[in-house]
């Protein structure tokens, strides 16, 4: 049970001209846990090397940022239409479910970078459940 279609995510990140431009430079290890599914994220100079799916084994694994949030959150986030202050990152930490972690400086410079990531999440979100 997944709620992104990691493959096609990772390839949609990696050709999307508008991540490599907010994410150029950026070397980074992102912690995603969505519900009971758990993915860590490596980027290294902008480019998604891989997402790793491990639920169970992650809780030790060294990451700079977290974004942590109950399956039914993601799945508001997710829409191709959010609602209401789930269209971004930010608003959806200070105003729903989500928990954010890392350093505070590097999110900044980089927001966009999330911004659009979870933008390309969403393209290339599948139903709970499908195979």
């Amino acid at each position: 049970m997944s709620l992104i279609d990691v493959e096609k995510f990772v390839s949609a990140l990696n050709e999307d001209p508008e991540f490599a431009i907010a994410a150029r430079y950026w070397d980074a290890t992102l912690k995603l846990t969505m519900g009971e599914s758990k993915y860590m994220v490596f980027i290294s100079g902008g480019r998604v090397e891989r997402i790793d799916d491990a639920p169970g084994l992650m809780q030790d694994w060294d990451h700079d940022f977290h974004i942590t949030a109950p399956l039914e959150e993601w799945e508001k986030m997710l829409q191709p239409v959010p609602r209401p202050f789930y269209q971004a990152l930010l608003p959806a930490v200070l105003l729903h479910g989500f928990d954010f972690g890392g350093d505070f400086e590097t999110f900044c410079a980089y927001y966009r970078a999330f911004s659009r990531f979870i933008e390309v999440m969403r393209e290339n979100t599948v139903t709970v459940g499908e195979g």
